[in-house]
Formats: structure tokens, sequence, C-alpha cells
């Protein structure tokens, strides 16, 4: 592997070592090559996109040394993009907006103090000039705080990652002004699978009626009625229960679950959605590619000729001419 990785450094191509470098990388094959080249590359990209993250959150006053160690033991890039998301730079949000207006001790008395009364509370906050013109207003803001909080919690985030895949169903269903056009898809027009355990090629034909505008494809928890607004989420109930929040008849535990059904539905759900269907579209594309490859290297290893005795030869300057015989069935004389 390290005669591999300075070969691939030198700016050798892998056909020329899995051809010419044999007695370097100790017969490493082309295929195992190529997933150590494409591995050398992810975690190359990793580490550079460390670097640029550690000194953008140094810059910002806010590295710390368990931050630091935390960006330095991860292992995959989305889990590094879900740390960074907290001190990531961006566009003025509805939470920031909220804070320049002097809302962030409202959102964090009403969390960390669920029997004071939001209305009351509230209306301590009104400020025309940032057009806090009410108390629903200031409730408002105070929720898009914490709303932007919650959903920027890398540790809850891979919790409900791993909870949707392994709990999660994909499912589909027909754009009816498509229906029409869309007859090969007919049998995904009203279709549920688990997502952990969908064949690829199943996954495949979801995501190509999706592309031509005939399905309509969504990541749901299993046992948990969409159609329902009453029933909660499960997913709802973990944000919740990672925050500490939970109803005890106090004034303003309905305010902070409201909160939750929000980062969920809001903030959260679509962003999960959207990575979980991501991944498993690469894996489904990975499997159609092996199986692809497996029938290729029948077809190119078929006899070209029919069933027939055959000697092919290998001309060569440096090793001399190799020559291999095989009888009519392909076994080798």
């Amino acid at each position: 592997v390290q005669a591999t990785i300075e070969l691939i450094n030198d700016g050798a191509t892998i056909p020329f070592i899995a051809r010419y470098r044999k007695e370097v990388t100790g017969a490493l094959d082309d295929s195992q090559l190529r997933t150590l080249e494409e591995r050398l590359r992810y975690l190359s990209e990793l580490e550079d996109r460390k670097k640029t993250i550690l000194k953008s959150i140094h810059e910002q006053g806010k590295l710390t040394a368990a931050l630091t160690q935390d960006i330095l033991t991860v292992d995959t890039k989305n889990e590094l993009e879900d740390i960074y998301l907290p001190y990531k730079q961006k566009r003025r949000t509805k939470g920031q907006i909220a804070i320049e207006a002097g809302l962030l001790p409202l959102a964090e008395k009403l969390y960390e103090d669920p029997s004071e009364s939001p209305d009351v509370l509230a209306a301590q906050f009104l400020n025309t000039e940032h057009n806090i013109q009410d108390v629903q207003a200031a409730l408002d803001g105070a929720k898009f705080i914490l709303m932007e909080r919650f959903s920027e919690d890398a540790k809850l985030l891979s919790q409900l990652k791993n909870y949707l895949w392994r709990y999660g169903d994909i499912q589909s269903v027909v754009i009816e002004s498509e229906k029409l056009k869309g007859d090969k898809f007919q049998d995904y027009f009203d279709y549920q699978e688990a997502i952990a355990k969908i064949p690829s090629h199943r996954a495949l034909a979801l995501f190509r009626g999706r592309n031509e505008g005939v399905l309509s494809v969504h990541l749901v928890a299993q046992n948990h009625d969409a159609t329902d607004r009453t029933a909660v989420h499960p997913c709802e109930s973990q944000v919740a229960e990672h925050f500490g929040i939970e109803d005890k008849g106090r004034a303003a535990d309905k305010w902070l679950k409201e909160v939750v059904r929000w980062t969920w539905r809001v903030k959260l759900s679509t962003h999960i959605e959207t990575e979980l269907l991501s991944k498993l579209r690469e894996q489904a594309e990975t499997v159609a590619i092996e199986v692809f490859a497996d029938n290729l290297k029948d077809l190119l290893l078929s006899a070209p000729a029919g069933a027939k005795n055959t000697m092919g030869l290998d001309p060569g300057l440096r090793t001399g001419v190799k020559v291999a015989v095989v009888d009519s069935t392909g076994k080798v004389l």
C-alpha cells in the first residue's frame, strides 16, 4: 500500500501500476488498486477539509480542545460537516436576526425554566426598532433561535440518521398528472419498502421515476402515520428527549413541544431525507456497476470462435513472448 501511494503521488496511473509495477505492489490487481486510489483521494480531501474547518473555527475564537479532538477523530465527510454546522458562515437566518433583536435571553429562559409563562416573559422583549411589535413576534423569534440550536447538534443528527436508516421506509406515489405517461413505473405508483433492505434495481427504478417526474419519492418512519397530524413522529420524540423537553403541564411546555415539532418538520426532516436517499442511490449504483462488470466479464471471457483449442501469444521484448494454450472447454493446457 505504501509503495502504491508513492507511485500514485509520483503521477503513475492505475493501469500502469497494475501492468508494470507488480513487483513493487505485491501484485495488487487493478480493482484493488482502484479502490485504494479512491479511498486515498477521499481521505486526502477529508484531511484538507479538517484543516480548513479547524482554521475557520479558530479564527472565530470558538475552538476548544474537545472540539479539536472531535474534528481530528471523525472519519467521514458527512459527520465532519455535521460538527461544523453550528460554526459555518451562512446567510443571515431568522435565528440570527432574532438574536440581533435581543431575543436570545428569552429563548434561553423559556428553555431552561419551562415554569415561566411565555406570554408574560415575551412582553418584556418587545422592540419596535427590530420590528418585534407584539408578544407573538417575540416568541416566534425565540422559537427560531432554539430551532437552529437544536438542528445543529452533531450527536443528534447522527442518532436520527442511524435511526431512519434502520427503521425508515422509502415511499413512492404517482404524480397524478403524469400517470398516463409513466406506465413503465406502474409497480411503484403506490409503493413502500425498508430503505436498508430495498434491492438496488428497485431503488434505481424509484430514482428514475422521480427524475422523469412520474413519482414522488420520500423517506418515512416505519409504523408512523404521516396523514395523522396529531401523531408524534418518532424523530420528534428523540429531539425532545435529547434536549430534556417533556410535557409536565408547566407554562412553557406546550410552546417547547411546538419548537421541537418545527425543528423536526422544518429543519431536520428534509436535510436527513436528502442525505439518506443520496446514500441509498450511491449504494444502489455501486451494486449495479458490480453486476454490470460481472456480466461484461463473462461476455469478454466467452469463446469468440466457439469451442476450439486456442493458443494465445503475448509478445514482449524484455521478458520474451509468453504463450498460453486452452482446450475447447477453456481449460488451461
